[in-house]
């Protein structure tokens, strides 16, 4: 037969639960730290700055600003050739002759600040120092490919990198994604305990799954009352 359970006995539920679905957050939560810092490899991120300049200065204002314009839509494209073959080929040979252009494409990502001329080059891996050396090879190859490539002579670095940020594991979030998968967890198992129980907590109970109606019930026999109606049988036998 259909059970419905209302908002009351939810919160009850939860109420009784509690200590279960606490230790669950805190056990989930210790597991993802754990995890992340034993199995998760750290990474860090280094970011070079290119600009892409006017190639004419004495130009008017008007003819300016449409350059301007143009560099900014070029934006994209220079994104796109940054990741380009040509580009990481002759940097993967530098930084390791043994490396691959897709294995150097993995860790280069390309974004640009918004209404600007300014790319940002973007390198990850797993020592500090070696995504730094990356991102200034790649941003070198850069700028001594695209001149050729692109008939153009108006990308110039703006800024290499010299320290390089770590980007994952992130704990903060690693924690927050474990109490949250701890606290699910908790709720699960508290109403499993309740759907489990088979024990009768109110009359309706017995007459809906039992189909038998009450004709009693008795209350509740403390330990005080217990003791004493011990006593008194004791006394009345001592009596006799």
């Amino acid at each position: 037969m259909e059970e419905t359970i209302s908002l009351k006995e939810i919160m009850e539920v939860l109420r009784k639960n509690i200590w279960i679905i606490m230790a669950s957050m805190l056990f989930c939560a210790a597991a993802a730290f754990g995890y992340l810092n034993v199995f998760v490899a750290p990474k860090y991120e280094a970011v070079s700055q290119v600009l892409i300049t006017q190639n004419a200065q004495d130009q008017n204002s008007a003819v300016q600003n449409s350059e301007i314009q143009a560099n900014i839509q070029m934006v994209n494209t220079y994104s796109v050739v940054i990741k380009s073959p040509r580009i990481l080929k002759s940097a993967a040979e530098e930084i390791d002759p043994r490396m691959s252009v897709e294995t150097l494409a993995s860790k280069v990502s390309v974004d640009s600040i918004q209404n600007s001329q300014v790319i940002n080059i973007h390198v990850v891996d797993e020592k500090p120092e070696k995504a730094i050396e990356e991102a200034k090879i790649v941003t070198k190859s850069f700028l001594k490919e695209t001149p050729g490539m692109m008939k153009v002579s108006n990308v110039e670095l703006l800024a290499n990198p010299y320290t390089a940020q770590k980007t994952s594991p992130n704990i903060k979030i690693g924690l927050l994604a474990g109490a949250f998968a701890g606290l699910v967890v908790g709720v699960v198992i508290a109403f499993a305990r309740r759907l489990f129980d088979e024990r009768f907590k109110k009359e309706e109970e017995i007459i809906a799954r039992l189909q038998i109606p009450v004709i009693g019930t008795i209350g509740n026999i403390t330990t005080n009352e217990t003791t004493s109606g011990t006593d008194g049988l004791i006394r009345r036998r001592k009596k006799k």
